[in-house]
């Protein structure tokens, strides 16, 4: 059986790197190169670059254009595979092949660009779907789904290179046999891009929610708390259990007090939860454990 691929990122490169392994790769689209580093080169996309070592035909392309599908006509592909292309696919596109999208939640919860993210806020929807592409928004059709259990001290950004692994294996799976699509079933919900705004913390949440919020947003947006005239970003952060609750409301302090001890730096929270810092970036500088940001840090509070 041909396959033609459409993704861009690193992740959509693990999926082809497996599919290759497997499957007649006919095609490969990817979005154009795009600016990078500090002297905003134009370079290739990881997709790309895998492509041209593998010696597989590429078409660099914003959009799935009338030239597009006819060299996905002229390579004899009969499915495309989705992987976080970052364009939408038209009508024109899906009334001449099958197209099949790998997606970072169980539909009908969390469509949208960010369903791990909100995944992994609400604590619903964990796991992944391959569906086939309709008109909607990732309303299509079921190929597979496989529910997941995602671990709260993982990033977004490790889950994702973890999910990619098993999303490979899935698509392999349901390649090699009949597909038998379902519709989807339950409540929709959305799962819109997440915008800084959004990602700033208020510590009057409880230490839990917060937690789910910083490594959700971890490399994208990144949490953040105000920090005298800057900022700081939080990149890594757990609640804290096992406390006497009942002990500890007795001297309860104001969301975003600072507990700086010799091994760790907590940060009090709503209903007197206290969240645990581990890794942070301060405006202007590089990534840093939160203890060693904490030696130099002269305040008492954050946010």
């Amino acid at each position: 059986m041909k396959i033609a691929f459409a993704g861009t990122p690193d992740l959509a490169a693990t999926v082809l790197k497996g599919l290759t392994a497997e499957f007649d790769v006919s095609l490969v689209l990817t979005r154009p190169d795009a600016p990078k580093g500090r002297e905003k080169r134009p370079s290739p996309s990881p997709v790309a670059e895998l492509a041209q070592s593998l010696g597989l035909p590429l078409v660099k392309s914003k959009k799935v254009d009338s030239a597009v599908l006819e060299q996905l006509k002229t390579s004899g592909a009969e499915l495309v595979i989705v992987v976080a292309y970052g364009a939408l696919v038209p009508k024109s596109a899906l009334d001449q092949i099958k197209w099949w999208n790998l997606h970072f939640s169980l539909l009908p919860k969390w469509r949208g660009a960010t369903p791990l993210q909100h995944s992994m806020i609400l604590g619903t929807g964990q796991g992944i779907t391959l569906f086939e592409l309709d008109e909607g928004l990732d309303t299509g059709q079921i190929v597979a789904a496989l529910p997941l259990s995602l671990d709260r001290q993982m990033t977004a950004g490790q889950h994702l290179e973890q999910l990619a692994e098993i999303g490979t294996d899935l698509i392999i799976q349901n390649l090699r046999k009949p597909a038998v699509l379902t519709p989807q079933q339950g409540e929709p919900t959305l799962a819109p891009k997440i915008s800084r705004a959004q990602a700033k913390i208020s510590f009057d949440k409880g230490a839990s929610e917060i937690e789910a919020r910083v490594m959700a947003l971890n490399p994208e947006p990144v949490a953040w708390c105000e920090l005298g005239f800057g900022e700081l970003r939080i990149l890594r952060a757990r609640a804290i259990g096992s406390i006497d609750w009942d002990a500890l409301s007795a001297h309860e302090l104001q969301p975003g007090t600072l507990e700086i001890r010799k091994n760790s730096v907590l940060v009090a929270c709503g209903s007197g939860s206290r969240l645990e810092l581990l890794e942070v970036q301060p405006s202007g500088k590089k990534p840093m454990s939160a203890v060693d940001w904490a030696r130099g840090f002269s305040g008492t509070k954050i946010g």
